[in-house]
C-alpha cells in the first residue's frame, strides 16, 4: 500500500471540506482589532483567514510551508482589488524557523497548526519565534483540538463517519471515511477517498491523507507559553466564548508576549 499523502497538496478539496468553518474567523478577526499594526498568520493555508483580514483593513503577512496551499492563498488575494492586495505579503515558510523581529502586534495559528509540530523541541522553536516577532505586549492567539477519551477509544481499524459527496476538482461521486491511531502523543487521523461507479459502489484505488496531531493538554500549553516569555491571558472552549473545561473538544489560547503591560478595552 502506498504511502498517504500529505492533506495539504490538494488545497480546492481542502477548500471544499472546511468551506463552513467561519466561527474561529470571526473570532480572530475580534481579536486582531484589540492590537494595531501588522497581523502574522501563521501556517495561513489557503488565506480562509488572511483575506476576511486584509478586506477589514489589516496588513497581514502569512507563513505557510505547502506551496499548493500558498499557490491557492495568492490566487485568493489576486481576486482582491489593488488597494487591498497590497496589504499582503505571502512567505513560504517554516514554523520551527520564523525569522521575524518585533514587528508585529498580533500573531494567530488558527485550526490546531501547531499541533502539527510534534516534539517539545519543534513546539519550544515555534513559540520562541513567534515571541521575538511580536512588539512587546504583542497577543498570539492560537487553537488546539483535544480529543474527547471516546474519541482515542474508538476501535482503530474501523471506518469512522463514512460520508458521500461529489469532489470539488474533479466532479467524481466519491466515498471518504476516516480512520485513526495514536501514536504516543500523536494522533494520526487518515482519511480515505475512494471514486464511486454509476451505481454508487466503491470503485479504483482508494487514496490516502493522513493528518497527525499532537496531543496538548492546557498544563503542557502554559509550560510551552512560559517557556518562550509569554503569559496567558485568556482560554476559551470553542469561539462561541464558553469556558475551557474537560467537555469542550476545541481549546483557545491568547497569550501576551512578553514586555509591556497591554490589557484590551473590550472583550471579543
Amino acid at each position: 500500500m502506498s504511502r498517504p499523502r500529505d492533506p495539504f497538496d490538494d488545497p480546492v478539496l481542502y477548500d471544499w471540506e472546511y468551506r463552513r468553518r467561519r466561527d474561529d474567523v470571526r473570532f480572530y478577526a475580534a481579536l486582531a482589532d484589540h492590537q494595531p499594526g501588522p497581523v502574522l498568520d501563521l501556517a495561513c493555508g489557503t488565506g480562509r483567514l488572511l483575506a476576511p483580514l486584509i478586506r477589514a483593513g489589516r496588513t497581514v503577512v502569512g507563513v505557510e510551508r505547502s506551496a499548493p496551499m500558498l499557490a491557492r492563498a495568492a490566487a485568493r488575494v489576486g481576486r482582491l482589488g489593488p488597494p487591498l492586495r497590497r496589504r499582503a505579503l505571502l512567505v513560504r515558510g517554516d514554523l520551527r524557523a520564523l525569522g521575524f523581529r518585533r514587528r508585529f502586534g498580533f500573531a494567530v495559528a488558527a485550526f490546531h497548526s501547531l499541533q502539527h509540530l510534534h516534539t517539545d523541541g519543534e513546539l519550544d522553536l515555534f513559540f520562541a519565534g513567534v515571541a521575538r516577532a511580536l512588539r512587546p505586549g504583542g497577543w498570539l492567539a492560537f487553537d488546539t483540538f483535544a480529543p474527547a477519551a471516546s474519541f482515542l477509544a474508538r476501535d482503530p481499524a474501523a471506518r469512522w463517519a463514512p460520508t458521500r459527496f461529489r469532489h470539488p476538482a474533479t466532479g467524481r461521486p466519491t466515498l471518504t471515511w476516516e480512520t485513526h491511531r495514536l501514536r504516543g502523543r500523536v494522533l494520526a487521523m487518515t482519511f480515505h477517498y475512494q471514486s464511486l461507479d454509476g451505481r454508487g459502489r466503491p470503485h479504483g484505488p482508494v487514496r490516502r491523507v493522513e493528518l497527525a496531531h499532537r496531543l496538548l493538554a492546557p498544563e503542557e500549553v502554559e509550560a510551552l507559553l512560559a517557556r518562550a516569555g509569554f503569559r496567558l491571558v485568556g482560554t476559551w472552549g470553542g469561539f462561541d466564548g464558553r469556558p475551557l473545561d474537560g467537555e469542550t473538544e476545541q481549546h483557545v489560547y491568547l497569550a501576551r508576549a512578553p514586555g509591556r503591560r497591554n490589557v484590551a478595552s473590550r472583550r471579543p
